[in-house]
């Protein structure tokens, strides 16, 4: 009885946490998981990539397919185009005025000159076919699907289709240098607010105080039926509760 109970408690915490409105999670494989969030994740050794911005479209002009190359540091990242796929630069929306990048069945390649460990973007319009692929050299490390994180960014957005979340990838064991990008024939990927980093530290994103509130009251229902269940059910929100950082390495 109590063995059921324990797994009950669990399968219910973990609902309650991916669906608190501030983020959900989800595991890759391979020592990679996804942070989806309704707000860009910050922590310390995350880089900003620059797309420009209105005043600067005109210098690699709308709807380029020329590679695009920046430096940041030691660092430098190139986006190669396929047919199809564009910088592009917007008056409103959904991702707001700004540039931002689409890739279409042809996608588009993201190169860096080093290992990564840390990759975040704000990620419009998500769809079951759009697809972000990290590579390390030729391998394969990870693959993301929009029908991976539709549902996540719907629990820590409130939003319905069309949705549009900040999603973050760490990676534990093998890094990225490549993020390929694409989509299913005549549709899109829209995404922008692109960070990464090669040594972060990403905050913790609380739980909000509704929440907390009703995971509480959860714990009480436990305690009233059964000690163990509530025991084991207490340890695990005080793991999810506490405020930690998580440092990746390169």
């Amino acid at each position: 009885m109590h063995k059921v109970k324990t797994v009950f408690a669990a399968a219910i915490l973990a609902s309650v946490v991916s669906s608190s409105g501030a983020y959900a999670q989800l595991a890759l494989g391979n020592g990679v998981s996804a942070t989806v969030s309704g707000a860009v994740q910050t922590g310390t050794g995350i880089t900003t990539m620059d797309l420009g911005d209105a005043s600067t479209i005109a210098a690699w002009s709308q709807n380029t397919s020329m590679p695009l190359s920046l430096s940041y540091g030691s660092v430098s990242a190139t986006i190669t185009f396929g047919a199809g796929s564009a910088l592009e630069t917007s008056t409103g929306g959904i991702l707001g005025p700004g540039n931002y990048l689409l890739a279409s069945n042809n996608g588009l390649s993201l190169n860096f000159s080093q290992t990564q460990s840390y990759f975040s973007t704000r990620w419009a319009y998500q769809t079951a076919t759009d697809t972000f692929q990290f590579y390390n050299g030729t391998q394969l490390v990870a693959t993301a699907t929009g029908s991976d994180v539709m549902a996540p960014t719907i629990a820590a957005t409130g939003q319905s289709y069309p949705v549009t979340g900040y999603v973050g990838f760490t990676f534990g064991e093998l890094g990225y240098d490549r993020v390929v990008v694409t989509a299913a024939a005549n549709t899109a990927v829209e995404f922008d607010t692109i960070q990464f980093g090669d040594n972060v530290q990403v905050a913790p994103i609380p739980l909000n105080a509704a929440s907390f509130g009703g995971l509480m009251s959860f714990l009480m229902m436990l305690g009233m039926r059964g000690k163990g269940g509530a025991q084991v059910a207490f340890r695990m929100a005080v793991q999810s509760l506490s405020p930690r950082r998580r440092t990746l390495a390169a």
